[in-house]
């Protein structure tokens, strides 16, 4: 007998997904038109140097270091930003953030928003939406200004990938099987994080089946079938895309093979294995609390935080309700998952530690991860769960816009590059004035090679 899904009215999500949108432009209004990356600075010119379109996009040497990653679909979407951003400053507007990641943030509070009313519907509405916009605020969301989008592009690909999964298990419809083979080769192609997550939504899978097979039913094993194919096929694809195809692709338009070094040369530490703790923890307290710059109280939050998730299923276990194990699986598989990300990460880019990195978007896949496990444990859970999760994410949303309210951390400080911040606001006014000089500024680096490229290229473009 076919399951049916339940008729759902995405006008609510389209709403959540529009507001969502607003609240962003209000926090881009807050930063004053936003803060151009250091990094970015570079970048920007490279992909308005006037070269063909797919040379600019094809070059991890100029776009990323020369750390090949096989990402070049986020470096198209990088592109388009610089153009937008490139065609604002030439009309006098200064406009330092992704087009692209908010666009794509609107996306993925609409696919959250609209199936898990569709999938959910024991999740209370207002948790719904108390979510979507707990998401937007959230420093892992909002953290950054003009930068990349390979994470945001991953997350959408993330979002759509669990909720996938979700429908194959659950309707086994050929829409949800195309989306979710859709949905993983996004990942896959977005950013190397999302080539990991898509290995290990695989293993999590695998691990799932055999837990379903044992404990209940081969039949509900069987469901799990083609979501195992499936990422192990991107999976599969994934790692010949990384050797073969994209650097067949680099040689044959810019003629240089990508250096594979970054990707090699690295060695998990105990150093690294800590410092992962710290970031998983961390970002999880800094979600629920607003620590921000505190990264060992905020950890502490988050280990409070994990183990009262504990205390909640053990309770449930002892009343003899065993319906939420697989549940406990996912969360122990997704924390491990997790950890071995945040330790690769940290000992292949040490910088990921500093305190104006560390809770920005290299978090925002855990948080799309965490949010989904915790929709799910409130949609098989009791209604107390649900309240208090209600109460917790509200106390949360205060604590943030609170925080924003006393401390402007709408604009987040760069601890790293001080006199990269500091010399911000005299930046913006000479983009937006051409005629404005000031003899005496000092600028950082990258800002003059930034300008000298606005005056020579921007401005006398037609």
């Amino acid at each position: 007998m076919k399951l049916k899904f339940k008729k759902t009215n995405g006008g609510a999500a389209l709403l959540a997904a529009f507001v969502c949108m607003v609240i962003q432009l209000l926090i881009l209004v807050c930063r004053e038109g936003g803060t151009l990356h250091s990094e970015s600075a570079l970048f920007f010119i490279s992909y308005l140097d006037g070269r063909p379109f797919l040379n600019q996009v094809f070059d991890p040497l100029r776009n990323d270091w020369g750390f090949y990653q096989a990402r070049e679909l986020s470096y198209l979407f990088d592109a388009l930003d610089a153009r937008f951003v490139a065609f604002l400053l030439k009309k006098h507007i200064v406009w330092f953030h992704s087009l692209c990641s908010l666009l794509l943030c609107g996306v993925m509070v609409f696919i959250q928003h609209y199936f898990t009313r569709r999938f959910f519907p024991r999740v209370p509405g207002m948790l719904v939406t108390l979510f979507s916009v707990f998401f937007v605020l959230s420093a892992a969301v909002t953290g950054l200004n003009y930068f990349r989008c390979a994470k945001y592009l991953t997350a959408t690909g993330l979002w759509g990938a669990l909720f996938a999964a979700y429908g194959v298990f659950r309707y086994g419809t050929f829409r949800s099987k195309a989306a979710l083979v859709f949905c993983l080769i996004l990942m896959t192609l977005s950013d190397r994080q999302g080539f990991f997550f898509t290995a290990a939504f695989c293993g999590t899978v695998a691990v799932t089946m055999i837990y379903l097979n044992w404990k209940h039913s081969a039949l509900s094993a069987c469901r799990m079938r083609f979501p195992l194919l499936a990422s192990a096929g991107v999976t599969l694809f994934g790692i010949i895309n990384n050797l073969y195809l994209t650097p067949f692709l680099v040689r044959s338009i810019n003629h240089y093979t990508p250096d594979f070094s970054y990707q090699r040369d690295f060695a998990l530490t105990g150093n690294a294995v800590k410092q992962s703790g710290l970031f998983l923890f961390g970002n999880a307290g800094n979600w629920f609390s607003n620590f921000t710059g505190a990264v060992e109280i905020a950890a502490v939050t988050g280990g409070l935080l994990a183990a009262g998730l504990a205390l909640y299923f053990f309770s449930r276990f002892r009343q003899g309700e065993r319906r939420c194990g697989t549940i406990v699986l996912l969360w122990i598989c997704a924390a491990g998952s997790m950890l071995v990300c945040a330790s690769a990460m940290a000992a292949r880019h040490p910088l990921i530690m500093l305190p104006d990195v560390v809770y920005g978007v290299y978090a925002i896949n855990f948080f799309v991860i965490t949010l989904f496990l915790l929709t799910l444990t409130a949609a098989s859970g009791e209604r107390k769960f649900c309240r208090a999760l209600l109460l917790l994410v509200s106390v949360a949303i205060v604590l943030r816009l609170g925080g924003e309210a006393v401390g402007d951390r709408f604009k987040p400080a760069t601890t790293s590059f001080p006199g990269w911040e500091m010399q911000q606001p005299l930046f913006k006014e000479m983009l937006r004035n051409p005629l404005f000089e000031e003899k005496n500024a000092l600028l950082p680096y990258r800002m003059e090679l930034f300008l000298e490229f606005y005056r020579k290229h921007i401005l006398t473009k037609p």
